[in-house]
């Protein structure tokens, strides 16, 4: 026999040279023992990510030097027979291996699919937090749905109760197959709920690729995660209607129309509208031929602010019709703010009376309780502030309350604001203040009382960079040119 046992003369090793030895080794031994390393080394190759080819060109190898050179027959068929079982472990042992191998990494692969869903359901629900109007929230949780499944495509249809007529809302992400098509594909579905845990509407994933019997689970979760954000957003929009419509009704719906005068209004709402502020603002007639002007500010917001707004409202115009003299239409405010409210609240306001002149302008005899001061643009572009501060109302039963008259000729114009329009500030700095208001009207020009008070708006909202902080009131009051 030619076969001698290897004893490591070449140890460079590499695979094939490994299993050369070895096999050589099983040759002269014909040893049950010997044939262990096969197992180990298939069991080697495959975590090697070696080929089946590989694994063949190692054995061929090993045959040629160790089989091929023998001239007896008997011998050499003996040596073919230990060849054969050598190989046919070898074999085994890898095709064992390898499918272990796959099925872990199948594992791996699913456990990492599940983790990325899992995230995508997570930044999903990071998404949907923000409160996202209900049309919003359905398109994004389709189109996320599509992507976390890899469907071709995905469907959601929603039915809002409660409004008449009913509000459907629909989705789709991708080309939706025809009802025949449908009958086709895979589909995944789970329903969407609204308040009171009430089915509304339905998700479908059309052609998902995957096959993972968790992928049900994901869909199921995302539906939940759009459920929870769809009632939310209800309840958000039922809340900001009811805040809407109450702020509403603390304001004129419309200024009145005056012969011989130019009036304008704007109100902004600090950040969503979702709490009632305390700004108001009006315009009336008087128990004469003035016309009431009034602007305030409350103390804090939300429904206690908003009671105690509506009372200061009222009050000036009710007090309006008994007397003439603004500082007594404000005395009987301030009694009637320390007679009815027991919070401690109080009002900053200037309410005044404008008389037309028969020969062009008009006066305006005013009291400014704790509020910015009036500015006026002269028709030649001069701006100044008018009037003197007295008490804030609701404090103190005797305050100190003066009338301070401002005389308008044609092409004057009268701004009155609350401090939403002049305290407002961004990373801790005032970005625009009284300065920058004086400023503004000053460059403005011969322009209506609307233009006026727009620009003023504007001005306010692109220096905040975003809804105002605080609410902002704005009248404007303009003498037409002769």
């Amino acid at each position: 026999m030619s076969v001698t046992r290897d004893d490591g003369a070449r140890t460079d090793g590499s695979f094939g040279d490994r299993y050369r030895r070895a096999f050589l080794r099983y040759l002269v031994s014909g040893d049950e023992a010997d044939v262990t390393p096969a197992y180990e080394l298939s069991r080697e190759a495959v975590g090697g990510h070696l080929s089946l080819l590989e694994l063949a060109e190692a054995h061929r190898r090993a045959v040629a030097e160790g089989v091929l050179p023998e001239r007896d027959a008997q011998q050499r068929a003996l040596l073919a027979e230990r060849a054969a079982d050598f190989l046919r472990e070898s074999l085994a042992t890898f095709e064992i291996a390898h499918r272990g191998y796959l099925e872990v990494q199948e594992v791996a692969r699913l456990e990492h699919e599940h983790a990325r869903q899992l995230q995508s359901v997570a930044e999903v629900s990071v998404a949907l937090n923000a409160a996202l109007p209900v049309a919003d929230v359905i398109d994004l949780v389709t189109a996320e749905a599509r992507h976390v499944l890899g469907g071709r495509s995905a469907r959601a249809h929603l039915e809002l109760p409660g409004a008449q007529p009913r509000r459907t809302l629909t989705a789709t992400s991708g080309e939706v197959p025809s009802e025949q098509a449908q009958a086709g594909q895979s589909v995944l579905r789970a329903s969407l709920t609204g308040r009171r845990g009430l089915v509304v509407g339905e998700i479908e994933v059309f052609g998902a690729e995957t096959t993972d019997p968790g992928a049900e689970a994901i869909l199921v979760q995302l539906a939940q995660v759009a459920s929870a954000a769809i009632g939310n957003a209800q309840i958000y929009g039922l809340e900001r209607e009811i805040a809407e419509t109450l702020q509403r009704s603390l304001l004129p719906q419309r200024l009145p129309k005056i012969d011989g005068l130019d009036v304008e209004a704007r109100y902004c709402a600090a950040g969503d509208g979702m709490v009632v502020g305390g700004d108001f603002y009006d315009v009336f007639r008087t128990n004469g031929t003035a016309w009431g002007l009034a602007i305030g500010d409350v103390c804090g917001k939300g429904p206690h602010a908003a009671a105690l707004t509506a009372l200061v409202r009222y009050t000036l115009r009710a007090a309006a019709l008994w007397e003439h003299r603004p500082e007594r239409v404000m005395a009987m405010l301030n009694e009637a703010i320390l007679d009815q409210r027991a919070d401690h609240r109080f009002c900053t306001a200037i309410y005044g009376q404008l008389a037309l002149r028969p020969e062009g302008g008009a006066r305006v005899d005013f009291v400014t309780a704790g509020h910015p001061l009036p500015l006026v643009r002269r028709a030649g572009g001069e701006v100044e502030a008018v009037g003197t501060h007295s008490t804030v109302l609701g404090v103190v039963p005797d305050p100190s309350l003066h009338t301070d008259t401002v005389e308008l000729a044609p092409g004057d114009l009268l701004v009155m604001y609350t401090d939403g329009v002049t305290e407002v500030r961004k990373r801790g700095r005032e970005v625009f203040g009284v300065d920058q208001l004086r400023a503004l009207l000053g460059e403005i020009g011969d322009v209506s009382a609307a233009k006026a008070a727009e620009r003023v708006e504007d001005a306010v909202l692109n220096a905040s960079g975003g809804p105002p902080r605080d609410d902002l009131a704005v009248v404007a009051v303009r003498i037409p040119p002769a």
